[in-house]
């Protein structure tokens, strides 16, 4: 059976890729291709955005030499279905992975690259990306444990940097030797996720006088943090504003130990010729909206940072303030590398709005995560609709121009109802014209159970129910 699955697979990937464009070796001008993916890293805290100086020193300089997107979004909020779509360009609707529901794809941002002759690896955290759940699919090299010793469960940089690190040593090309494959070398850190508790020089940076009760290195996952918010155990602002420190200090851990990472290859002469991006597969809510965590669709969940540093310095320091989405990331390294694109993307290659000859001003952007949708056509109006048990639809419109925090639920005024149910029905249509390609191009069901192994894992990552 998982043989035919397999080769369904094989054929649904040749009818995904049917514009007739061949994937050849790379040419010698060919970059290497580093994707970052900082877990649950939203936007605002990072100081190219919003955030202070303090919080990420060394991506601040990063982003001089790099092309900064100001207004990108992520395709879900839950880490599993928001990556898949990063590695395929793909809506979660029509890639079909999510929490209990796991897919083997057509084809991966990895497999598309080695067929291209790259080399490819990947160091991520585990949990949601564990190979088992169809994310090393495309990887020469696909790394979730630990070298040595008992795995913990929430990895992060101080174990996956140097693991990258030793198989660069091996694999690397430098930027004169163009003679040597390129690579593709994916990196994802759990350091920001919950629990908030950095090593003790950041949390002493960030938050050294807290002495209230909030205990930090048990607080993972909605069931823990909702008690934030009840009447009998609320958090005060000194809490939060302690949660929230200790956040920013994880920002600050993993910004200090990717620089030193970067600083090395750079030494090394690797990045002479290497495309560089740095993202998350979701933000965070942090106390808004009476939430801490991920998992619904607030725009602090949704935007994230996306920041490209290209081959010799190209575009340096350029903000891009088109609205973007993270499945724009795969036909943007294939455009940049001259590969085609599968024609199941649904994503839009970045370079013509780098170039200034689109805006993209009232593009269609989407987020979902299981029974919740989100989705806007221009930058002002979002809608948030969530399917209940019982099939009725519970409906949120904020208008982001005016109410950036989402405070005020139009949706029930009688404008407000009169936009939603339009957005609605522009939302409806879109699907209905896509359903045959969404059928054509998904990938298929994985049959694999969740290890006791990755269930703990998953737990002390704040998600339960996985143990059954």
């Amino acid at each position: 059976m998982l043989l035919r699955a397999l080769a369904l697979a094989a054929l649904t990937f040749s009818a995904a890729c049917s514009d007739g464009a061949k994937v050849g070796a790379p040419s010698q001008s060919h970059p290497n291709i580093i994707l970052v993916s900082l877990d649950t890293c939203r936007a605002d805290r990072l100081s190219p955005y919003e955030g202070g100086a303090y919080t990420s020193p060394f991506l601040a300089e990063f982003a001089k030499e790099s092309v900064v997107f100001t207004d990108c979004i992520a395709q879900s909020s839950n880490t599993g279905p928001s990556h898949r779509s990063l590695f395929t360009g793909q809506y979660p609707h029509r890639h079909q992975h999510t929490t209990f529901q796991y897919a083997r794809s057509p084809y991966m941002m990895a497999g598309l690259l080695k067929d291209a002759g790259y080399r490819t690896a990947g160091f991520a955290g585990g949990g949601f990306l564990d190979a088992d759940l169809g994310f090393g699919q495309g990887f020469d090299t696909y790394t979730c444990k630990n070298d040595q010793g008992e795995t913990p469960t929430r990895r992060g940089f101080r174990s996956i940097l140097p693991q990258a690190e030793n198989w660069l040593s091996t694999h690397k090309s430098r930027g004169d030797n163009a003679s040597a494959n390129p690579f593709f070398l994916f990196l994802h850190t759990y350091d920001i996720h919950c629990p908030y508790w950095p090593k003790p020089k950041y949390r002493q940076q960030f938050s050294p006088d807290y002495e209230g009760p909030l205990d930090l290195r048990t607080l993972c996952g909605r069931s823990d943090f909702d008690q934030l918010f009840t009447p009998e155990s609320a958090a005060g602002p000194i809490d939060l504003a302690h949660l929230q420190n200790m956040y920013d200090g994880g920002i600050a851990m993993t910004d200090d130990l990717f620089g030193q990472f970067m600083n090395q290859l750079r030494d090394d002469g690797v990045l002479e010729n290497t495309m560089v991006i740095v993202t998350s597969d979701h933000g965070e809510s942090l106390g808004e909206h009476q939430w801490v965590g991920h998992n619904h669709m607030w725009e602090e969940q949704l935007r994230v940072p996306l920041m490209i540093r290209f081959p010799d310095g190209a575009h340096a320091g350029q903000r891009v303030d088109a609205p973007t989405m993270l499945v724009d990331i795969l036909p943007t390294v294939l455009s940049q590398l001259q590969l085609p694109t599968p024609s199941a993307v649904q994503g839009e290659s970045l370079l013509p709005y780098i170039d200034g000859v689109a805006d993209g001003a009232n593009r269609m952007r989407v987020a979902e995560y299981l029974d919740f949708f989100s989705f806007r056509f221009d930058s002002r109006w979002k809608a948030i609709v969530e399917i209940q048990s019982d099939g009725r639809l519970k409906t949120w419109l904020f208008d982001l121009e005016n109410d950036p925090a989402e405070i005020n639920n139009l949706a029930n005024t009688e404008a407000g109802a009169k936009r939603l149910d339009e957005m609605i029905a522009k939302f409806q249509q879109f699907r209905a014209e896509t359903a045959a390609d969404d059928a054509h191009y998904k990938g298929f069901e994985l049959g694999a159970d969740v290890s006791p192994e990755l269930a703990a894992e998953l737990d002390e990552l704040g998600y339960s129910g996985f143990d059954d």
